[in-house]
């Protein structure tokens, strides 16, 4: 059995590569998948099934108002004017493709790269008048759990990522859509949709897909964690080498280089530092970062985002921190072996924005986190590494605060001796020694069975 599947994930890396994945795991059930992909990016160990379409973009983070419907619509009809593929399965971010496909007569699966939790909170916290929070009131969310309760501060900073507010104008991820009307995102953004695709499993977020099934009023499926074949394949026994699976970007070290360094340190003292690639603390609490991870006196590996200084008043350069604490730190400039950090036995510990891919990579390799999420639903993920699944300490109390370099040593110093975190973080890990979820697994099948046998659509 044949069937094309157009696979449309918005194009950043943090949403391409779990859509690549989603592409190998459909294409692994014998169907076959159209994955639509910017030329600036790379993908490695697709299955022969995947063919991929490229189209330029200037840039995997910035990129005009308006570019991607003038790029993706045209695609769009160019490749189903052939024959109708079997359905497209589009990235919540591109929530204007739902309209378009319609049109097309293409039916569309809605695909949500982040936490299922996320998700449900930002549901939910969409319908809550915004005059009514205040202060000194806590929202709990009926259906949802009591300990994912939310602050004013948490509710002011959900919302896209600062560099993607660029965009909001016609054409722009929350901007208007041709004559459709204002953006939206979510549950709302999909009405037309048939089913929704989560990258999760039920073993970390049940209660929370059960949520957004009884919302949408349509089937949610789990399909992750979206994490590469080689890693599944390795889970528990050994490093994860990221130049085998992912492409090497631009950066101040080799990975030899890293596991040469890792291979000199005890086992579980190191914590890592990476912000991803499109949030960022401000300058001042770079700053404070930098003097913490000193003040903790413990080995750390900082992924610095390319383009980043650590200067204030002329105090200290990145690049004369970098001499300084040589030996006890290694600090990254630009692309950093991630998965090979995290599964490394010399890593303790991780200083994570939470980002959804970050955060499921932690899990993953068992490595606790110290939260500091700057805004979107980064806040959500760290709600529900803290206090639910409760592998990792905050940072700071509120979302608004402001991180001093007494917050980071003594946070690093608290999750590094923290023995229960540890021991709950080692019994998520468990739940993937045997490679990936059967429930995902699972659900992908009833899925693929879905598309092919359903005449609902």
């Amino acid at each position: 059995m044949e069937a094309e599947i157009l696979i449309i994930p918005f194009p950043h890396p943090g949403h391409i590569f779990p859509a690549t994945e989603l592409a190998n795991h459909l294409a692994g059930r014998n169907l076959r998948i159209t994955l639509l992909l910017p030329s600036t990016s790379s993908s490695v160990s697709l299955h022969p099934l995947i063919r991929i379409h490229e189209f330029s973009v200037p840039s995997l983070i910035r990129f005009r108002p308006g570019l991607l419907e003038e790029i993706i619509i045209p695609l769009l009809t160019k490749l189903s004017s052939s024959s109708r593929p079997l359905c497209a399965i589009v990235d919540e971010m591109m929530g204007w493709i739902f309209d378009t496909c319609q049109e097309l007569k293409i039916p569309t699966v809605s695909f949500f790269t982040s936490s299922a939790c996320s998700a449900a909170l930002e549901h939910a916290t969409s319908r809550f008048p915004k005059d009514e929070v205040n202060p000194s009131r806590l929202l709990t969310i009926p259906g949802l759990p009591d300990d994912m309760v939310l602050t004013a501060s948490d509710m002011t900073h959900l919302g896209p990522p600062p560099r993607f507010q660029r965009n909001t104008g016609p054409g722009g991820p929350d901007g208007p859509s041709r004559n459709h009307g204002p953006r939206k995102r979510g549950l709302v953004a999909s009405s037309s949709t048939v089913a929704f695709l989560m990258n999760t499993c039920d073993e970390l977020e049940r209660v929370f897909l059960d949520y957004l099934a009884a919302e949408a009023g349509k089937p949610v499926w789990c399909v992750g964690p979206l994490l590469p074949v080689r890693f599944w394949e390795t889970t528990g026994s050994g490093l994860v080498r990221d130049g085998e699976v992912r492409a090497k970007l631009e950066s101040s070290v080799s990975e030899k280089d890293v596991i040469e360094w890792l291979d000199g340190k005890p086992r579980g003292s190191v914590i890592y530092v990476s912000f991803g690639s499109l949030v960022a603390p401000t300058e001042e609490e770079l700053i404070e970062l930098a003097a913490g991870l000193e003040d903790s006196n413990q080995p750390f590996i900082w992924a610095v985002q390319a383009g980043t200084e650590i200067v204030k008043n002329g105090f200290f350069s990145r690049d004369e921190f970098a001499h300084r604490t040589k030996g006890k730190g290694l600090v990254i400039n630009g692309w950093a072996p991630q998965l090979l950090i995290l599964s490394h036995v010399a890593t303790g510990g991780y200083v994570c924005h939470c980002g959804w891919n970050s955060t499921l990579e932690a899990l993953g390799c068992g490595v606790p986190v110290l939260t500091w999420p700057v805004r979107g639903d980064q806040i959500l993920n760290a709600k529900l590494m803290t206090n639910r699944l409760k592998v990792g300490l905050p940072i700071k109390a509120e979302a608004d605060a402001v991180v001093t370099r007494a917050d980071v040593a003594n946070g690093i110093k608290k999750l590094m001796a923290d023995d229960e975190v540890k021991k709950r973080t080692a019994s998520i890990r468990s739940i993937f020694s045997q490679g990936f979820p059967k429930s995902s697994s699972a659900s992908l099948d009833v899925f693929v069975n879905f598309l092919t046998t359903s005449t609902k659509y």
